[in-house]
């Protein structure tokens, strides 16, 4: 009888293992893309932005996407032919507004490693409104709701930026604050004007049901008019002439910008695939084979356990001197299955001038043995009484 699964059982059983190992490994190696998403107006996760964009939309706002390198937007600029000014010289009825939606908290002194087109942006006198620029953590609550002009405004965030002053108090640069400090607050940098908020989940779909977050949001990207961009390059969003000029469109270029962890990753998975699928490491399967169990042997053992614990001295020589006496008596030509006077045994056993001189009436009726050492002296007796019988010639008169 088999003790392994069955074949397709087992199969299953291992099929199973090495796809939880490898979900395991791609939870563990895979880059956060959901992170890189969040604020992306394709996002519709409740971190995503894509509810604020729909409401542009249905407003009839005019918002583009932009996907592309900032520089490329900067060209574009300075070609269009709508744009009556250079770039540098730009009114503000021509003031383009650029929205970027961190990913994740990032440092106002940080900013230009990560988004380089910001000094360039502001020197032309465009709009830069930043979401999630890290401040200072206060001892303001958590989630309140904050008075702006767009209307009461839901904020989950203790981070302010300690420029003081109310909601609403433009004099002093903030467009929605509270005694801990300003929440999003703008200040005029070159020729450009930057607004920034120190969450970068101010309008995202988790706060749908609060009209006020989306219209504070709508009002500071709409306030100067012109044209909305939103930046999804940021997101890691690439149109196809980006990806064509990044060289994006090959499998080398791929494994290049590939982390090396994923890909020892992938090959370790891979591998422990094939070893579970191929399984044959040391040839076919074998089934073990039970042990042959002895009923006999296993029963005397156990019973002779028995009666060595409880001392049946005198059981143990009846038994074995009737099954003894029995033997003797087919060797010497008696035969029969009872037992025959003791004085006809010892005269079959005299018959024989080979056998010693043995009283056989002693050993067949000894005494109740007194202890263990008499028993093994009897035992040694009754032995002795198969050597000249297995010795003895059959030709012999």
């Amino acid at each position: 009888m088999s003790r392994t699964l069955p074949l397709n059982r087992r199969a299953s059983t291992l099929g199973l293992l090495a796809l939880a190992l490898l979900l395991g490994l791609l939870v563990l190696v895979a880059p956060a893309a959901s992170r890189r998403d969040s604020g992306s107006t394709w996002h519709r996760g409740p971190a995503g932005y894509s509810a604020w964009y729909e409401s542009l939309e249905q407003q009839g706002i005019a918002v583009q996407r932009w996907q592309r390198p900032w520089r490329d937007l900067l060209e574009r600029l300075e070609n269009d032919e709508e744009t009556l000014t250079t770039l540098v010289q730009a009114s503000p009825t021509q003031t383009e507004t650029l929205l970027a939606v961190l990913p994740a908290f990032v440092d106002q002194q940080d900013l230009p490693a990560l988004l380089p087109w910001v000094p360039e942006w502001l020197e032309a006198g465009h709009r830069l409104v930043v979401l999630g620029v890290k401040t200072p953590v206060t001892a303001a609550p958590f989630s309140q709701t904050l008075t702006s002009e767009a209307g009461p405004v839901q904020i989950d965030t203790r981070r302010r930026y300690p420029a003081g002053g109310s909601g609403g108090d433009r004099s002093r640069g903030t467009d929605l604050a509270d005694d801990y400090g300003a929440v999003v607050w703008r200040q005029t940098i070159d020729s450009g004007q930057f607004v920034v908020a120190a969450t970068p989940h101010l309008a995202a779909n988790a706060y749908q049901d609060q009209p006020g977050n989306f219209a504070l949001l709508t009002e500071l990207v709409t306030r100067q008019g012109g044209r909305l961009w939103v930046d999804e390059y940021l997101h890691g969003y690439r149109d196809q002439a980006a990806i064509a000029a990044e060289g994006g469109g090959s499998w080398i270029d791929y494994l290049a910008r590939t982390p090396l962890g994923v890909v020892v990753a992938q090959a370790i998975a891979v591998t422990l695939l094939a070893l579970v699928a191929l399984n044959r490491r040391l040839g076919q399967r074998r089934s073990l084979q039970p042990p042959t169990i002895d009923n006999s042997r296993a029963y005397i053992q156990a019973l002779a356990g028995v009666l060595h614990k409880a001392g049946s001295h005198d059981f143990v020589v009846e038994t074995l001197g009737q099954a003894e006496r029995l033997e003797l008596q087919k060797a010497l030509g008696l035969g029969g299955r009872t037992a025959v006077p003791i004085e006809q045994l010892q005269a079959a056993w005299n018959q024989q001038s080979s056998r010693p001189d043995v009283d056989l009436a002693a050993i067949f009726n000894p005494p109740a043995p007194q202890g263990e050492s008499q028993l093994r002296t009897w035992l040694k007796q009754l032995q002795s009484l198969h050597s000249p019988i297995q010795e003895t010639p059959t030709g012999h008169d």
